[in-house]
């Protein structure tokens, strides 16, 4: 009977030092990758993004010659305006957002 009791006993620390190295092993590889992930991802971001910066500040995306003829049409009050469409698009972005 004691010797069943020791066995029990074994058995139980050793699936316990199983259980603690599977975790450990578990938090190890995961640290691991999530390091590897965080550090290509920052290193690549961020040289991407100076690149952007600067493209950006070069040639902004914006046609500015379209910009100031539609201010200009504005302003004089000759830009069509359709309410009808644009409460049509205004409710197909809040039923797209709805669903």
């Amino acid at each position: 009977m004691v010797e069943s009791i020791k066995n029990i006993a074994n058995r139980a620390e050793l699936l316990k030092s199983r259980d603690r190295d599977m975790d450990s092993k578990a938090a190890t590889s995961k640290a691991a990758s999530a390091n590897a992930v965080s550090k290509d991802t920052v290193e690549i971001g961020s040289a991407v993004a100076a690149q952007k910066v600067a493209q950006l500040a070069d040639n902004p995306p914006v046609n500015m010659e379209a910009v100031n003829r539609i201010k200009d049409a504005i302003a004089s009050g000759k830009y069509p305006i359709d309410l009808d469409q644009i409460s049509d698009a205004l409710m197909d972005a809040y039923r797209e957002l709805k669903s």
